[in-house]
């Protein structure tokens, strides 16, 4: 059987995405699974190997460069525009090769938002940035656990914006994007619950109006999806784990990573739905903290991996 061609990009080189590449393409058995290939620097990647892995047993590897590499050395930890540029670099060519049909699937490493910034690019992660370079506008961001599988309405704001940034747009693109996620994890038509934005849900306008006058509505227009809510969200997601549904909308961030985190920590995925190209990341950042110290953990990106390799397969079957 044909395998699956996934490139995993470097993410920024100054936290640990090459050192959890390279933990990864030691291990044999898993990387035999798949056609991996690298989007980043050999150098780079070979210097990790040798200073940081401390192996001189590097195994082969594919690697695809996007650029000329402009630094011989990386300073690991550190907030730098042109970490974040090449970080980027990496993901233009990847998606490049996924519109071209040349790879199956992206798989992300992190990058880092202030040096990314700082390097020109006016995002605050890699899922608006993946819209802009498949100009689509109505993706959103999923995070996938073991039993909890949640797509957000919104994401990177403050606390204090997210109320106005509900709006029954934005819910049933929430809604219609989890459903078409659905197939491509194994649910010909999932069942949906969708969170209310307040305590309660509202309890009923008690505290606060957004479901009655906004999330209902929302929900009540997605025809023909096997969706309901909304729901308070503490009581929601234990029966999430008792599998009495597929997929979670939720209004914000926290609200949705907070429980696939407790549930799956370092073994979750972020996957972007509703791109014209298939992407899974990590579901961690950059990790300064702890870059080239050779003690991070790769099993998330091992899992995003094998979660990309999934929802190939189930493309091909819809």
């Amino acid at each position: 059987m044909k395998k699956n061609k996934i490139a995993i990009t470097i993410g920024d080189p100054s936290g640990v995405g090459i050192e959890i590449i390279c933990k990864t393409l030691i291990e044999k058995d898993f990387t035999d699974r798949f056609n991996l290939v690298i989007i980043g620097w050999k150098k780079l990647i070979n210097d990790y190997f040798k200073n940081i892995i401390k192996t001189d047993k590097i195994p082969k590897f594919d690697v695809i460069e996007p650029c000329k590499l402009e630094v011989d050395d990386i300073e690991f930890g550190k907030i730098n525009a042109l970490y974040g540029k090449m970080s980027m670099q990496c993901v233009e060519k990847a998606v490049e090769l996924a519109i071209n049909k040349e790879i199956d699937a992206i798989c992300t490493c992190p990058i880092h938002k202030k040096s990314i910034q700082l390097a020109g690019y006016p995002y605050s992660g890699h899922t608006e940035f993946l819209g802009d370079l498949t100009g689509c506008n109505d993706f959103s961001m999923m995070l996938v656990g073991d039993k909890i599988k949640v797509v957000l309405v919104t994401t990177h704001l403050p606390i204090s914006k997210i109320a106005e940034n509900i709006n029954k747009n934005n819910i049933k693109d929430a809604i219609h994007n989890a459903n078409k996620a659905g197939k491509l994890f194994g649910f010909e038509k999932p069942r949906i619950a969708v969170c209310g934005l307040n305590p309660h849900a509202g309890d009923f306008g008690a505290i606060g109006n957004e479901e009655s006058e906004i999330i209902l509505p929302a929900i009540n227009e997605c025809k023909n999806i096997n969706v309901s809510g909304p729901y308070p969200a503490d009581s929601l997601f234990p029966q999430v784990l008792e599998r009495e549904f597929d997929i979670v909308v939720t209004m914000y961030h926290d609200q949705g990573l907070i429980p696939v985190k407790m549930e799956s920590f370092g073994n979750a995925v972020n996957v972007t739905i509703n791109l014209p190209i298939i992407r899974t990341s990590v579901d961690h950042g950059t990790a300064f903290n702890i870059a080239g110290k050779n003690i991070a953990d790769n099993g998330s990106l091992k899992r995003a991996i094998e979660v990309a390799n999934q929802m190939v397969n189930y493309a091909r079957l819809n």
